[in-house]
């Protein structure tokens, strides 16, 4: 049965999708939505829909380095010789620190937050490797976190105070990227929401 299951094209579409994105060749909300299509795929023809549009699969390693396209250009005025880079911060006291759009997301994140807000929109981030980790550490701060389906998670973390509370909605993983995500806190509030790209963030979500 594991060998039949290994051949499915199915199954093969699957891990050419899990290499791009191992590869930082597509983002966590790509891969959710191209593994949906994949997965309601019942004939040769709605698999090659699935993956069309695609670079050829050279099965180069996940550990290839992401092409550099992706890296977030730092804010800069032309002429001059200051350029701020706003996506270093990742300390913030009283005010908030927000991650959305197209970002890469490394590894060993860590974003500290003191009485602030922590905002990290993830549905269209790129990774370049399998599993992937990131650190909050709240005091008297608030986290949300908002993931793609096909994104598996496991949270850690010591917590005094803080609530914990979980959005997973009805979607269902297969074996896509995972995220271990450390979340410290004191008297604070750590949100995470499953919710597919495009699908716009309800306004009772901070209250859920």
């Amino acid at each position: 049965m594991d060998a039949e299951h290994d051949n499915d094209p199915r199954t093969l579409a699957q891990r050419r999708l899990e290499a791009m994105v191992g590869r930082g060749e597509l983002s966590l909300s790509e891969f959710s939505d191209r593994a949906a299509k994949i997965w309601a795929a019942t004939c040769p023809a709605e698999l090659e829909v699935a993956l069309s549009g695609l670079p050829a699969d050279t099965g180069a390693s996940p550990a290839t380095p992401p092409a550099t396209r992706h890296a977030a250009p730092p804010a800069a005025r032309p002429g001059t010789a200051i350029v701020v880079d706003e996506s270093q911060k990742k300390t913030s006291v009283f005010d908030t620190l927000k991650r959305e759009g197209r970002w890469m997301l490394p590894d060993d994140y860590r974003l500290t937050s003191w009485m602030g807000d922590i905002f990290l929109d993830a549905r269209e981030a790129v990774v370049d490797r399998p599993r992937t980790r990131l650190q909050l550490d709240l005091w008297a701060a608030n986290a949300r976190v908002l993931l793609p389906p096909g994104v598996s998670v496991t949270i850690t973390g010591n917590r005094t105070m803080t609530d914990l509370k979980i959005d997973e909605g009805r979607y269902e993983v297969r074996g896509g990227p995972h995220l271990d995500i450390e979340i410290n806190g004191f008297m604070g509030t750590a949100k995470i929401k499953i919710l597919a790209a495009g699908e716009k963030v309800p306004s009772t979500w901070k209250w859920f």
